[in-house]
């Protein structure tokens, strides 16, 4: 296919996608479910083909048709030619960028896309009306047109009150990968909150070695030769022994370079954008509708506040009608808000009221807490909330709400859940209904986690995720028994077993068992 054809077809499938946005609030029922559901693996699909062909065709890395090689002096060539040459890089450039450009959105729908796949399999789990059997949600592509195994197309769906999802940040998405034109949209806080987001995603894992690069010597006829030479690391792997193995029992190695990769939490830029873009449009969303309560519960008067803020309107207004050039407007409007607040009673000898001026500080505080941590509480709480409920082999295997995230973190990425503000999360415990709680030491809860994991492996031991969940933030995060069961929807009593099951997770239960324990130790 022509280049600029397949450019034409890719952005004509793209702003397909942008003019038919998904109708997520009308999931009611199976059927809702499932045409909204294939509408989106089915668009994916397509993607995924689109960006293979593109990658075949060069446009991952379009710019290498550009390089020049050798250096032609521009006194043998003649002014025509240089002109020509000159028009012709400029349009290739200009190709290169449009390849560039296309490659870039397709992949931006393709990870929003994922995104809003795994959020859908987590809403609901389903049931066989006829054989009874249960079918979860990234199980959904055994189901054949809509019908189970059996043939039956009695598909019953509940929603599933312990999964980690958001729904309402599917229309936030970058679906048909016009990521840049929804960061322009983002207000001045909204793009402080999206910075923070990308920070915290981007959260590096300490240095892995991936290869090593080697400058050897080896004897070749009748004299010594370097080479140089890269292999894959292995951390049990003997260096040296390789060499010889491969170069002669003569080869030295004379100098070693260790490449290390360092891999975020969310290990994929498109992943971290769409998901950063979809829950700072949520939380303004959350924001907006909170932000007067949070604000009448928090200050001493509000009559004087908005008092003031008409005030500042009207000043400004007016400072507007008098004059034209920008840089006298605020000099006028300062000395207009002036007259007009000593007026009001709201300002004595220059000074604003006492009281005003403190519950002005109050809603900076406020209003900065709000739209710039909101955003990254949320999409952390539901990360840990993802790590504490899952297992490694699932978060390994299936894509998740979270796609290309890290199967485990070590200390360094840990960090990122570390700073909490617990006024924020009051904030949105009791004004935005959300079930969370402050946990001081989360990093601690995910390091459990992932040694109660390493403990697990082979040993084939059964567990309820979200009791385990809650008993680790009963245990380690020290939350009360019932505030940590309510966070994961599950039974108190469900929490006390898997506490119970830590406590002897890995030691003896039989006497048998113990016994043959002394007798090893003895």
């Amino acid at each position: 296919m022509n280049e600029s054809v397949l450019i034409a077809k890719t952005e004509k499938f793209l702003d397909g996608i942008r003019r038919n946005p998904l109708k997520i609030d009308n999931i009611n029922n199976f059927k809702d479910f499932i045409n909204i559901y294939h509408q989106l693996k089915n668009t994916l699909d397509d993607l995924l083909e689109l960006r293979d062909t593109m990658e075949i065709k060069g446009y991952k890395t379009p710019y290498k048709s550009l390089m020049k090689y050798g250096r032609t002096s521009k006194s043998e060539m003649k002014v025509d030619d240089i002109y020509d040459v000159n028009k012709h890089t400029q349009y290739f450039r200009m190709n290169a960028a449009a390849k560039k450009n296309i490659l870039d959105r397709v992949k931006s729908a393709i990870a929003s896309h994922k995104i809003a796949i795994g959020h859908l399999e987590e809403y609901a789990v389903f049931s066989c009306g006829n054989c009874g059997e249960n079918i979860n949600g990234h199980e959904l592509e055994t189901l054949v047109n809509g019908n189970c195994k059996c043939g039956s197309d009695q598909i019953q769906m509940k929603v599933n009150d312990q999964g980690i999802y958001r729904l309402e940040i599917i229309n936030y998405l970058p679906l048909s990968g016009d990521y840049m034109v929804k960061m322009s949209e983002l207000s001045p806080l909204g793009r402080d909150a999206f910075r923070r987001i990308v920070r915290s995603l981007k959260q590096e894992k300490r240095g892995i070695v991936k290869t090593v690069s080697m400058v050897i010597k080896v004897f070749q006829g009748d004299r010594w030769v370097r080479k140089r030479v890269n292999i894959d690391a292995d951390d049990q792997m003997n260096y040296e022994r390789e060499i010889r193995n491969k170069y002669g029992s003569d080869a030295r190695i004379e100098f070693m370079q260790f490449h290390r990769k360092k891999p975020s939490l969310i290990n994929d830029k498109h992943v971290q954008t769409a998901l950063s873009i979809a829950y700072v449009r949520l939380a303004e969303n959350k924001a907006g509708q909170v932000f007067g309560s949070v604000l009448e519960a928090n200050i001493t008067n509000m009559n004087k506040l908005e008092r003031y803020d008409h005030v500042l309107k009207e000043s400004r207004e007016l400072a507007r009608k008098l004059v034209e050039d920008p840089d006298d407007i605020e000099q006028i409007k300062k000395e207009i808000l002036e007259d007009r607040l000593f007026k009001e009673g709201l300002e004595e000898n220059g000074k604003l009221d006492k009281e005003l001026r403190k519950d002005i500080t109050v809603r900076e505080k406020l209003r900065s807490e709000i739209y710039l941590e909101v955003p990254r509480i949320l999409i952390l709480w539901d990360i840990l909330r993802w790590y504490i409920t899952s297992s490694f082999d699932r978060r390994n295997k299936y894509v998740g709400p979270f796609p290309n995230i890290r199967p485990s973190l070590d200390t360094n990425q840990l960090r990122a859940f570390e700073d909490f503000n617990p006024d924020v999360v009051e904030i949105l415990k009791g004004y935005m209904h959300e079930k969370i709680e402050y946990v001081s030491n989360m990093k601690n809860v995910l390091m459990k986690k992932f040694e109660i994991e390493n403990k697990m492996k082979g040993l084939h031991v059964k567990t309820n995720p979200n009791a385990a969940g809650a008993a680790l933030l009963n245990t380690e995060g020290k939350l009360p028994l019932e505030a940590a069961a309510r966070v994961f929807n599950t039974d108190p009593k469900d929490v006390e077993a898997e506490i119970t099951k830590f406590k002897t997770f890995g030691k003896p239960q039989t006497k048998k068992a113990k016994k043959f324990l002394d007798l090893i130790k003895s």
